[in-house]
């Protein structure tokens, strides 16, 4: 695979800077790569930070990368900075020199730990040992933040312009849903929030393809799209983005540590959404050459 853009190792990007279809793959929280200053201020067991990646899920698209879909992956572990938080989605207390003044109202997220940096962990307890400063989170937001987003913006932008449309998929994984009462949990969450980000055909899309194949699937909860789908996302201008969370039992061992074979399926069936989605806005492009 040919990378066009690559900033401090922080993301990688592929088939991007010219893209040959109107459609963009990001894998915001795929990151692993745990600067060693950074695992010296940690105070839980190295492995629970795990628990805040969508663990390989980047090996999911790398396939469409290589087919020429254009794909960001992010390198940057969420542990330093979630991508899919506002900037001032900050819990102040703990960052030196911050004032709560300078900061959004708390959202759940933030409440909960899970803020722009990520503050704690259900069931393990705060992850930092000391507070952070205040020109290191900038630093952060500077070096990492800003540039994926900018970039992001370029990108659709570029598609608008040869295209008449831009589609952004922002793929996730997340942890086991709990089945609620007689309902199967849903292993496949399609969220477009609630119709804001994205116009409701590629939903219905994605939703019927995967009930297809099997699979149970909800859209928009338990989740909705966070920040990602807020910034991007702006059908009036041709703009369309969604966000897919994936069961990480499909593709990892028990332990949702390391792919298991099925990983494979999963990348088959992220393959299939993608040339269905770009089949659907065919005509577009078309009339845009």
């Amino acid at each position: 695979m040919h990378n066009d853009a690559s900033f401090n190792d922080n993301f990688i990007s592929y088939g991007c800077s010219d893209p040959s279809v109107p459609l963009l793959l990001a894998t915001p929280h795929a990151g692993r790569d745990y600067p060693a200053e950074l695992m010296q201020q940690i105070r839980i067991a190295s492995d629970q930070l795990l628990r805040l990646e969508d663990r390989y899920v980047d090996i999911l698209v790398k396939e469409c990368a290589a087919n020429h879909i254009p794909t960001m992956i992010a390198r940057a572990p969420r542990a330093l900075i979630d991508l899919n938080r506002s900037e001032d989605e900050i819990d102040a207390d703990m960052i030196i020199g911050l004032d709560w003044n300078e900061v959004a109202h708390p959202s759940m997220k933030t409440r909960g730990g899970l803020g722009l940096i990520p503050r704690r962990l259900s069931g393990v307890g705060e992850i930092w040992r000391n507070p952070i400063p205040k020109t290191i989170v900038q630093q952060r937001i500077t070096s990492i933040h800003q540039p994926y987003h900018d970039y992001i913006g370029w990108v659709m932008d570029k598609m608008v312009q040869k295209f008449g449309v831009a589609v952004l998929i922002d793929v996730h994984s997340m942890p086991p849903l709990k089945n609620d009462f007689d309902k199967k949990a849903a292993q496949w969450v399609i969220g477009d929030r609630y119709g804001a980000s994205a116009e409701n055909i590629y939903s219905d899309l994605i939703t019927s393809y995967l009930k297809q194949e099997g699979y149970d699937v909800a859209l928009n909860s338990p989740y909705s799209g966070g920040y990602i789908l807020e910034r991007h996302g702006n059908p009036k201008r041709g703009k369309h983005a969604l966000q897919i969370e994936i069961d990480r039992n499909l593709y990892l061992d028990k332990d949702n540590r390391e792919p298991i074979e099925d990983h494979k399926k999963i990348s088959d069936i992220i393959n299939h959404i993608v040339a269905m989605i770009i089949g659907n806005i065919n005509p577009m492009v078309e009339a845009a050459e």
